[in-house]
């Protein structure tokens, strides 16, 4: 049986129309092959009733009032929650010029007005069978993963804006790991993405985070959020997580076990290591380079004592005072 045949119950689509007329023939069409509707009349209404409901399928009209299509939806791309949700674009206009900009707003796909509705039909259920087949997110953090993160990276590049990929990753997890066993371990990885969330969300603005895999995150913001937001990360996880060791480990300060090579060792508390790289002195080409270029500062991050986190090759320490 082919995926589009498979009854549309469970699948939600918001359609975002100023014709209420248009609204309205979209519902009765869609509903009758099975897909459950939301409808909202203008670009604000659909970014708050997306962050709500988290539907499967955005339907957005090109021009609405107040906040036409491209920006609601490139403000959808920007937010962590959304930025995956398949969107197809409602518009009169067909010009190649049009088209390129709808998707450089992140449009997966365009419709022109009057439409033909067998077409409109196979093109959500296209929609729909691609985004199953990509695993977009982190089963554990519920983050955005490597598809998207990229996606988000070639976004930036386009829009030839100043921006920054900072690379988090933990430091001395392995031996929590294997110390204190998974469960623990994966509570350490949910706190570290809450932490980064919560800092990005307050200090941030239309910034991306994302989950690379393991302990390592891509935070994607713009250059002047980079100091305030490494500072927080570090200060703020650096004393949740004290709540997830033993209080002997915690007071002595370290865990004792065996490394990789059998070596008696003492690990440390857990902690964050920051890598980043702008688009102000460098011209990338996609997103391996610049991910390669970031992993690359994260390394260098590692070496150095805790607090510090290296950018563009400037090294800074969130404690220093």
């Amino acid at each position: 049986m082919d995926s589009s045949d498979i009854p549309a119950a469970n699948q939600t689509i918001l359609i975002a129309d100023d014709d209420e007329s248009i609204r309205q023939v979209l519902m009765i069409l869609l509903r009758s092959v099975g897909y459950r509707i939301e409808l909202v009349g203008n670009g604000s209404d659909l970014i708050q009733r997306a962050q709500v409901i988290m539907p499967h399928l955005l339907l957005i009209d090109v021009m609405m009032p107040d906040m036409d299509g491209y920006e609601a939806l490139r403000q959808l791309r920007n937010d962590t929650r959304t930025a995956h949700i398949p969107a197809i674009m409602l518009t009169a206009r067909g010009e190649p010029k049009d088209l390129v900009h709808g998707f450089d707003s992140g449009a997966d796909d365009y419709v022109i007005k009057p439409f033909n509705t067998v077409e409109l039909i196979a093109r959500v259920r296209s929609q729909l069978r691609r985004a199953t087949r990509k695993p977009v997110r982190s089963p554990l953090t519920g983050l955005a993963g490597n598809v998207l993160i990229a996606e988000e990276l070639r976004f930036r590049l386009r829009r030839e804006e100043p921006f920054v990929l900072l690379y988090a990753d933990l430091n001395n997890f392995k031996p929590f790991n294997d110390i204190y066993g998974f469960a623990r371990g994966d509570r350490v990885i949910r706190l570290a993405a809450d932490v980064i969330v919560a800092c990005v969300a307050r200090i941030g603005e239309h910034d991306f985070v994302g989950h690379i895999g393991g302990d390592d995150f891509a935070i994607i913001t713009t250059p002047q959020h980079i100091t305030p937001i490494c500072r927080a990360i570090l200060t703020d996880f650096g004393l949740q997580v004290q709540e997830l060791y033993d209080p002997a480990d915690l007071e002595r300060g370290y865990l004792e076990g065996v490394d990789r090579h059998g070596i008696y060792r003492q690990f440390p508390i857990t902690t964050f290591s920051i890598g980043g790289v702008t688009n102000r002195y460098e011209q990338f080409a996609g997103p391996d380079e610049i991910g390669q270029r970031a992993a690359e500062m994260k390394a260098q991050a590692k070496s150095l004592p805790y607090g510090s986190y290296v950018v563009d090759g400037e090294i800074e320490n969130a404690f220093a005072s």
